[in-house]
């Protein structure tokens, strides 16, 4: 959670920076379709980063590893963006960044919930919240007065330098050895069939309830 201020405030700053800054390199001022492209990459590249996360943890023995490994995939390409003159490079870097975000969320929220007792559950999760948030408040303003000054590859770049100072969290909470960080093969192979299990469920229940309500409902 002490990480949340660095990982989510920059979060916010580099999805809401990435329509003007795609804009800005594409030489053209009144192109806003690409603010809708933007958005739209970045709303597929989490559907897929979130699609294949079951398939991704496989290659992970604890959920520290990955998000350690996704602190520092974050670090990279934000820098990488700061850095990059083309425009369809930026929009590549950003929805591989934006796909790692959506594969590192899940991991790190089922990390969090396997070590708070459930009658604490929505305190602490909230309290994660909200020191997401706080980043947020600092990270944002902080970084838009980079911008402004020293233009978006700039606050990208410094966006990277904040994104690091989460990584050190991430070594902590490994060194924690909580009972949530292992994966265990057996957990994954139940959760999977307990999916496989509902889905056919659903299939089977939709023909009895079509057959019980008749063509006219």
């Amino acid at each position: 959670m002490l990480a949340a201020p660095f990982a989510t405030g920059v979060g916010f700053y580099a999805f809401y920076a990435m329509q003007p800054f795609l804009l800005e390199l594409s030489g053209d001022p009144n192109a806003y379709a690409i603010a809708g492209l933007a958005a739209a990459i970045v709303a597929g590249a989490q559907i897929l980063g979130g699609l294949i996360v079951p398939r991704i943890r496989r290659f992970f023995r604890r959920r520290t590893d990955a998000l350690i490994l996704g602190a520092f995939l974050n670090v990279a390409l934000l820098a990488a963006v700061g850095f990059t003159p083309t425009f369809w490079v930026a929009i590549v870097l950003l929805a591989v960044w934006a796909m790692a975000f959506a594969i590192e969320a899940p991991m790190r929220q089922a990390f969090i919930n396997g070590v708070i007792p459930s009658s604490q559950r929505a305190t602490v999760l909230s309290f994660d919240s909200l020191m997401g948030s706080a980043g947020g408040v600092v990270a944002q303003p902080a970084l838009g007065r980079v911008a402004d000054l020293s233009g978006y590859p700039a606050s990208y770049l410094v966006a990277a330098g904040i994104q690091a100072l989460a990584v050190p969290f991430a070594f902590l909470a490994r060194r924690e050895n909580a009972p949530s960080d292992p994966i265990m093969p057996a957990t994954i192979e139940a959760e999977e069939e307990a999916q496989a299990e509902g889905t056919e469920a659903e299939a089977t229940d939709e023909p009895q309830e079509a057959a019980k309500t008749g063509p006219m409902g």
